[in-house]
């Protein structure tokens, strides 16, 4: 099974699907896609942080 990406490298695909593009737009699909992975990434990230909140005001209350 192979290891999972990790944000550094879908930022550095990111960042090379973006000169590909450039250089040639049939290569925006796979922009396009590394772009939602990254949204992806980020939404799960700031829903952990919303939790992490909740979780530290609900434990202060009790």
């Amino acid at each position: 099974m192979p290891a999972p990406v990790t944000l550094s490298e879908l930022q550095k695909m990111h960042e090379m699907a973006a000169a590909l593009v450039v250089a040639d737009p049939v290569y925006l699909p796979i922009f396009e896609r590394i772009e939602l992975e990254l949204a992806a990434w980020n939404a799960k990230d700031d829903a952990i942080s919303r939790a992490r909140a909740i979780a530290a005001c609900h434990k202060a209350v009790a």
